[in-house]
């Protein structure tokens, strides 16, 4: 046995211990130069092999967003900003005299602003206001000159009519509220709001629904697609109808109407999810969520929406449902008929024509398969 000094000895470093939990292909990602940083920890490999490079990263969301930012200010101050009157309805109950004199004073204010109805006497003026034919009727008979209004239209409706046939008939004329707001629904807007959280919703479930199972059977979409459907009307029957007295439409028709609108957005927006890919989201943003609700009527009447925006109040859900919803809580269900099969029309045929679209990519499969 030796005493003294040991030779020292040089100890080569250790090598970088084995981590069981870390993948190769998950170190391979993290060092990819087109890769995200792993900045989460336990963010599974093929995500961060999937993700974007730090350009598009970049460029992509502030595009879209800009672009859905711009096309949602754009259309709200032109439909908004300095509202006027196209072609709206004005009933008049007067003398030939009086009639023609309020006419020309109204057209010469605002060429094309209005339409007029003319009526015999104040009940028939009455009884066109309450079936939503005309917001508005002037009367002059024997007991005076007076401005019959739906209040039910809302109060810049009322206001800016009432304005218009003052300043024509060029004295006070007083005002008659013949079928007023709903005490829980003051401002005239509860329609506008509940069918905008609707249409949300419906976006927002075909999103989420294309994210987590992008290839979902059509059947089991669909069924997932009514039960959404069914809740939101339940849900805004409870809230708004029940709970603060907003609709004062039945109950059931209530339900109805909103569970369409669900089923119309979400089937619109899947479809549009699934023609378009990853465009499919921001299409569906603006045709549904921007141009939807501003020209839905909730705000103010569709009369007063531009030249280009007025068309699109005829076809889209948000403003069938307005109208349905707002003719039955007031106007002894005008439009509902009409808002109904616009709704159950939008939903049905987007189905369809995404049932024709999975048919399609299934033979296309078929084909590649064969060869």
């Amino acid at each position: 046995m030796h005493h003294g000094i040991q030779p020292s000895v040089s100890v080569p470093p250790q090598a970088a211990p084995y981590a069981p939990d870390i993948e190769p292909a998950a170190e391979h990602v993290r060092h990819a130069r087109h890769a995200l940083v792993d900045s989460e920890p336990g963010l599974p490999a093929p995500v961060l092999a999937a993700a974007a490079g730090t350009r598009r990263a970049v460029l992509v969301p502030v595009l879209t967003a800009l672009a859905i930012g711009t096309v949602f200010v754009a259309v709200y101050l032109a439909a908004f900003h300095a509202p006027s009157a196209r072609h709206q309805p004005v009933g008049i109950a007067a003398s030939d005299k009086v009639a023609a004199r309020t006419e020309l004073a109204l057209n010469n204010a605002a060429p094309d602003g209005y339409t007029f109805h003319r009526y015999p006497d104040a009940a028939a003026a009455r009884q066109a206001i309450a079936h939503d034919q005309v917001p508005a009727a002037l009367v002059a008979d024997d007991r005076g000159t007076r401005l019959l209004v739906a209040g039910a239209e809302g109060p810049s409706t009322v206001s800016s009519l009432a304005t218009a046939v003052t300043t024509a008939v060029g004295k006070p004329v007083p005002v008659k509220d013949v079928l007023p707001l709903a005490a829980g629904d003051a401002r005239g807007l509860s329609v506008f709001y509940a069918a905008f959280g609707v249409v949300l919703a419906g976006f927002l479930f075909a999103v989420s629904s294309y994210q987590i199972a992008p290839r979902l059977r059509l059947a089991v979409r669909v069924a997932s697609m009514l039960v959404f459907a069914a809740a939101s009307g339940l849900m805004v029957a409870l809230i708004a109808h029940t709970g603060m007295s907003a609709l004062p439409a039945p109950f059931g028709v209530v339900t109805l109407v909103v569970g369409l609108l669900a089923w119309a957005a979400a089937a619109a927006a899947g479809v549009l999810l699934r023609v378009f890919g990853p465009l499919g989201m921001p299409v569906a943003s603006v045709v549904l969520l921007i141009l939807g609700n501003a020209t839905s009527g909730g705000i103010l009447p569709t009369t007063f929406l531009p030249a280009w925006l007025s068309p699109l109040a005829t076809v889209l859900p948000p403003a069938a449902a307005v109208r349905g919803l707002r003719g039955a809580a007031y106007f002894h269900d005008a439009h509902l008929t009409g808002a109904v099969a616009t709704l159950a029309a939008w939903g049905l045929g987007c189905l369809a024509l995404q049932y024709l679209l999975d048919r399609v990519a299934a033979r296309r499969q078929d084909l590649a398969a064969a060869r």
